[in-house]
């Protein structure tokens, strides 16, 4: 995982309200198993439904994720430059969005 994946990965904990008792954001979900929606179907689902967040899809290979107006329109795309993996796109596409809104808490 890069630096960048880390990053996504905190912010989109803190936007699901995944925390520490100390108040660090960490990457577990609630049965303590290791949390990573960029890898996981599951957990990108359950992020994308916890935040409300639609997903739509365009042309052949482009995944858009946006909010609705409280989280000021986050709008994330995925397109070809991410490979040809559909399901790894929208995991992508999901977690940036949910970073986004991490970002603004």
């Amino acid at each position: 995982m890069t630096d960048r994946d880390e990053t996504l990965l905190e912010l989109a904990a803190k936007a699901a309200g995944l925390s520490h008792p100390d108040g660090v954001y960490w990457v577990r979900n609630d049965a303590g198993d290791s949390w990573n929606p960029l890898t996981d179907d599951g957990d990108a689902l359950r992020l994308a439904v916890k935040l409300r967040l639609d997903i739509g899809f365009e042309k052949l290979h482009t995944v858009s994720v946006w909010s609705d107006p409280r989280d000021g329109w986050i709008i994330e795309h995925c397109d070809d430059g991410m490979g040809a993996d559909i399901s790894e796109k929208t995991r992508r596409a999901i977690t940036r969005a949910a970073a986004e809104i991490g970002a603004k808490k």
